[in-house]
């Protein structure tokens, strides 16, 4: 079922960028573009030299062509936010994806694997293979989606270093991925960010779990 409008995740984008604005961090413009042309999906699909997984597809074509969207409370010198012990890592969030960033990704993801992680049979090197990246992370990891026949369509985590969250399933589908991640502010992306999210990682990330109803809280608390 297709769910996920445009409008309520402009709504939740604007919420939190006006929020974090408020309590003098550093955010980005939202640059929410047209959805994407038919022969431009094709185009794409002509260069990777495979198709789209649908649910990625109609999020192109019938929300936006390309996101994106950042903010960030840190400061050397200010808290500006006092967190709890288990939420005391997030410090920024992000979200960006396009149609136009689709095969820099893949670039970066093939990087990796001629690079690092060239052997399918390895268990960590083949969760780099048979994926569609579409997030890069500021330390070098990955958002991607599963196009192993087991897993298809799921979003997972591509981490170059090691992390124990290396294939952790992020979203069972990348609408499911845009409804909770957005829920939260697009926290992370680094694994030990959105990890907070997982209930102790039992599940994708939940914007409704106990962790987020107290992220939330103390973030639009009123001052």
């Amino acid at each position: 079922m297709n769910t996920i409008t445009k409008e309520i995740i402009l709504e939740r984008l604007n919420r939190f960028k006006n929020r974090v604005d408020e309590l003098g961090g550093t955010t980005s413009k939202i640059i929410c573009k047209e959805v994407a042309r038919e022969e431009e999906i094709l185009d794409l699909e002509k260069e990777l030299e495979h198709k789209l997984p649908e649910d990625f597809r109609w999020v192109l074509l019938n929300v936006s062509s390309h996101l994106e969207f950042f903010w960030n409370l840190y400061r050397e010198d200010e808290e500006l936010l006092e967190l709890p012990k288990e939420l005391v890592e997030i410090f920024s969030g992000n979200l960006y994806f396009g149609i136009d960033t689709i095969l820099s990704c893949e670039e970066s993801r093939k990087g990796w694997i001629d690079i690092c992680y060239p052997d399918y049979n390895n268990p960590y090197d083949k969760i780099f293979h048979n994926k569609l990246a579409f997030q890069k992370v500021s330390n070098g990891d990955l958002f991607a989606i599963d196009l192993e026949e087991g897993g298809y369509g799921r979003i997972v985590y591509l981490s170059h270093d090691g992390s124990d969250m290396h294939g952790y399933v992020m979203a069972n589908s990348f609408q499911e991925f845009l409804d909770e991640y957005t829920k939260i502010g697009c926290v992370g992306g680094e694994d030990w960010q959105w990890e907070a999210f997982t209930n102790n990682r039992a599940t994708p990330i939940d914007g409704s779990c106990e962790n987020a109803k107290k992220w939330l809280e103390i973030l639009f608390k009123c001052n």
